[in-house]
This record gives C-alpha cells, sequence and structure tokens, in this order.
C-alpha cells in the first residue's frame, strides 16, 4: 500500500500528472472534437484573423482586436506549415497539456513532494486543465504559472521575463502579475540584497529586455500601431465597460444564478465549481495574510509567500474588477489553484496541513459532477460526419449545413454567425469580415464591411444557436433584412433569400428585432 506521506521519483510525478491529464481529454473526446467549439464558437473567430490578414487589415487599427499579438502569429505560423483549421491548433493543445503537467509536478516537488499532494493533482485536474482551450488563454495560462513557478523556485527575474509574455498574449491579468512581479523583485532587492542601483538593474533587465524584444519582433510583423493598440487593455476595456456599464451580472450568475429552487440551490452548489471558487477565494486570502504576517516576522521577502500574495492578489482583483463572460472563472482557475495549493503546502502544523488539502480536493472533485454530466450528454447526443469536418455535433447540424450548402451551389450565401470563421470549413459559404459579430466588438469600419456584405449577398443565413443580437439590434441590418424575404426558421438558423424562388412563402420574423420591437410600441 503506497502511504500518502511517501515521497515519490521525481519522473513519477510527471507520468502520473501526465496520464491523469490525457485520460481526461480522452474521456471528453466529443468536447476535445467539438464541431461546435471549432466552428460556431470563438476559435471560429480567432482562425478568421488569419484572413482579416491576408486582407492586408491591422488588427486594432483597422479592424477591431483586443487580444495580443502573440497567439495570432503563432497561428498565423502553424497554418503556413501545417494548413489551416483545426488540427494544427489540436497540436497546439497537446503541447499545452504536457506543458501543464510539467508545471504541476515541478511544483510539487519544490514544494511538497508527496503522494497526497500529487493526489491532489490529480483529483482535480478537470479544474486545472481545459479540454478545449482557446489559444490566447491557453497561452496566459502557461505564462502566469510558469512565471509563478520560476518565482517559487527563486528565480524572480526570470518570472518577471515570462510574465511579460503573457502581456502580448491577452493585456489583462498577465499586466497586473507582472506589475506584482516587479514589486516583488523591488522588494526582494530593498530588503534582501545590497541596494546597488546595477543589482537592481540586472534582476529587472530580463524582463525588460524580453518586452523590448517582442514588442520589436511584432511591430516587425504586425506594424507598430497593432502592437500600440493591443499592448494593453483598452480595446477589451471599452468593450466590456463601454458607456460607463460596470455590474457584477456575470460573477452573480455563476455564484448565484436567480430564479430557482431551494433544492436547485443544493445541487448546485454541490456539483459546480460555485463553492470550489468561493472557498478557494477565501481560503486564498487567508493564506495570503498569513504569509504577509511570516514575511513580516522574519524581515525577509520569501518566494514562496510572495507567489501566494500574487495569487491572492491576482485572485481578487479578477473576481471584483474583471469577471466578464459565461464561465471565465475557468481561465483563471489553475492559478487560484496553484495558490491554494502552494499555501496550504505551507501551513506549518503538518496535521492541518494534510487534512485542509484532503477538504480542498474533496470539494474540487465534488465540483466536477456537472461537468461530467456534460461529458456524458455530448458522448449521447453529438457525433462525427463527413458534413461537420468529422467534429462531433448535435444531429440536426449535419442536415441544415447539407441544405444551406446545396443553395450555395447557386447563390452568394452569406453566414450572419458570431462565429466569423465559418467559411473556412464550408468554402462556399462567405462570412463577415470582422472578429467578432458584435456591435462592441466593431470599428466604424467593420461595421461598414459588414453591412457591405449583406448588399453582396443573394441568401443571408443567420446563426441563431445563440440569439443574434447584432442582426436583432442593428437598424441598417434590419433595414437590409426587411428588404429580403424570410423562407425557412430551423432550430440554428433563419435563411433570407433577396430574390426568393417563386414558390416559397414569406415568413413573418418572430423574434424580438429592433424593427418588431418598434413597431409594438406604436401601436
Amino acid at each position: 500500500m503506497i502511504e500518502l506521506g511517501h515521497a515519490p521519483r521525481k519522473s513519477t510525478g510527471f507520468l502520473l500528472i501526465l496520464a491523469s491529464f490525457i485520460a481526461l481529454d480522452l474521456l471528453s473526446w466529443p468536447i476535445f472534437f467539438s464541431y461546435y467549439l471549432f466552428v460556431f464558437a470563438d476559435r471560429s473567430n480567432f482562425l478568421n484573423l488569419d484572413y482579416l490578414l491576408d486582407q492586408h487589415l491591422r488588427l486594432g487599427v483597422d479592424t477591431f482586436y483586443q487580444y495580443g499579438l502573440i497567439p495570432v502569429f503563432l497561428q498565423h505560423v502553424l497554418f503556413v506549415i501545417f494548413g489551416g483549421g483545426y488540427w494544427p491548433l489540436i497540436g497546439c493543445t497537446i503541447a499545452v497539456l504536457i506543458l501543464m503537467a510539467m508545471f504541476w509536478a515541478r511544483l510539487v516537488w519544490c514544494v511538497s513532494n508527496r503522494w497526497l499532494s500529487i493526489v491532489a493533482v490529480i483529483a482535480i485536474s478537470p479544474v486545472l486543465l481545459i479540454v478545449n482551450p482557446n489559444l490566447p488563454y491557453s497561452l496566459v495560462q502557461l505564462s502566469m504559472l510558469f512565471a509563478l513557478l520560476f518565482l517559487v523556485e527563486g528565480r524572480a527575474d526570470i518570472a518577471l521575463a515570462v510574465a511579460v509574455i503573457g502581456t502580448f498574449c491577452v493585456p489583462s491579468l498577465p499586466l497586473l502579475l507582472t506589475g506584482l512581479l516587479a514589486i516583488y523583485v523591488g522588494a526582494e532587492w530593498w530588503i534582501n540584497s545590497e541596494r546597488s542601483i546595477s543589482m537592481l538593474a540586472r534582476k529587472l533587465a530580463p524582463g525588460v529586455l524580453t518586452y523590448v524584444l517582442l514588442a520589436v519582433g511584432l511591430s516587425l510583423f504586425f506594424g507598430v500601431r497593432s502592437v500600440l493598440a493591443t499592448a494593453l487593455p483598452l480595446l477589451g476595456t471599452k468593450f466590456y465597460y463601454g458607456g460607463g456599464k460596470f455590474d457584477y451580472d456575470d460573477l452573480i450568475t455563476f455564484l448565484h444564478p436567480r430564479g430557482h429552487s431551494s433544492l436547485y440551490y443544493v445541487g448546485y452548489y454541490v456539483v459546480t465549481p460555485a463553492t470550489w471558487w468561493m472557498l478557494s477565494t477565501v481560503g486564498l486570502v487567508i493564506l495570503a495574510v498569513f504569509a504577509l504576517m511570516a514575511m513580516i516576522r522574519n524581515r525577509r521577502v520569501d518566494p514562496k509567500y510572495g507567489a501566494v500574495i500574487i495569487c491572492a492578489v491576482v485572485q481578487v482583483f479578477f473576481a471584483v474588477f474583471a469577471y466578464r463572460g459565461d464561465g471565465q472563472h475557468t481561465i483563471y482557475d489553475p492559478i487560484t489553484a496553484a495558490g491554494m495549493l502552494l499555501g496550504l503546502w505551507l501551513v506549518p502544523a503538518p496535521r492541518w496541513r494534510s487534512s485542509l488539502l484532503i477538504l480542498f480536493t474533496l470539494i474540487g472533485l465534488s465540483a466536477q459532477a456537472a461537468q461530467a454530466r456534460q461529458t456524458v450528454w455530448a458522448w449521447r447526443n453529438t457525433h462525427p460526419s463527413a458534413l461537420t469536418a468529422n467534429l462531433y455535433a448535435e444531429p440536426e447540424y449535419a442536415p441544415q449545413l447539407a441544405h444551406i450548402l446545396k443553395i450555395a451551389d447557386t447563390q452568394k450565401v452569406l453566414m450572419m454567425s458570431n462565429a466569423t470563421g465559418v467559411h473556412h470549413y464550408y468554402p462556399r459559404l462567405r462570412s463577415a469580415d470582422t472578429w467578432f459579430l458584435v456591435e462592441t466588438q466593431m470599428f466604424p469600419a467593420d461595421h461598414e464591411r459588414v453591412l457591405a456584405n449583406i448588399r453582396d449577398a443573394d441568401v443571408v443565413v443567420e446563426d441563431t444557436a445563440h440569439v443574434p443580437y447584432f442582426t436583432d439590434r442593428d437598424p441598417e441590418v434590419q433595414s437590409q433584412l426587411r428588404s429580403m424575404c424570410l423562407t425557412e426558421v430551423t432550430r440554428n438558423f433563419q435563411i433570407w433569400w433577396r430574390h426568393p424562388p417563386s414558390s416559397v412563402e414569406c415568413k413573418i420574423n418572430q423574434r424580438q428585432t429592433t424593427s418588431t420591437l418598434s413597431a409594438t410600441s406604436k401601436r
């Protein structure tokens, strides 16, 4: 029998964690190869950026784009070498999986190389690894986690350089992490080292040099204006907080979805990550306070305590200022988990340490039940086919797409979907020439291109799997659609003809668009 306190070999921990991550992806195969995620979700939009670059549109300048440029450059290189589509992105996902396993194995080895720690990481692996991640956030996770790892190992200068890479992937929380690491380096220099300017310069040099080299390199490929537009979260802030909007609706929906019974809430808090996330946030703050007190008492900066404090600050900032979008916590859950595990491993009393670690693991294990249910649903209700690019899709997608493609044999068909990369998988279809089909994620030039796309189309297909807010609310788009004939309404699409077949009767659009709302108000 294996004792949970026994120390395994260094390679054993890595192989076990790697095996658990691989098993998670294999068990989640229909999600790993999800048609919806690759064709009708964010991965499709990111793929379309390569087409926008082919049109010589400058990201963040000629077309709206709020993330960093490193993921775009990496995707472009992969597409040039291996061709476009989801297979190069699958390769990235596998590489991320291996690197994530390396991170967790090294973190366990650095702070508490015991079987209990490895079991804890394996048990909460669905929290630590997104099965089908979006490329920019995969890079964000890797940069932030490995920055924390280098800090724990006492190499704060390297940690700063690694964090800087994340700022060019998504300029949000990686910027905060970079700033916190710079403060840590300064504090370490002031308290623990000789206070010479040359020493401080040497500690900051890797981060500064990395930033300069990346800025120059990306400017040579994308242009200086694109780098300046995407280096800071100005466009992202405009998207999330434009018009003075600032609320906690998305966070509240995650923590306490409205309008349900008491019985529902009991189940919700048992089988979803909400309880784990709330307890981890509170626990991380408490552990950070103890870590800060320990450093004050010892009158020295300690890298492990510093990492716990940094994780707590990042988590609190994320909860208070940056939680936007459904399920966004999954992006930063690994950082939260790393901070919690590190803080628990540093608890001085061994009995308390083991008990708290087991409790943390059990709560995290329970939180995965909803994800397990979603995975079972995907196995039962999605299947691959040639019409869905051999990706797992719900059965109705294939016949609907077959019908749309048949129309495209004789008509110019525009797919009006928030996922703007659909045309890559169906070259007979056209997509909107923008990153997202969202009003607040468009420049005026993007809007004009979309209107031109509609005017040039013989048939417009609306993707209604999710409410198409842009087409419903934009008056100019509605004006164009009112001049057309709505011929078909299916579960996922609405089809509009500019010159419909004579045998077809036009239908009434039942959705609450700007035109129907204004007509209702006039009555």
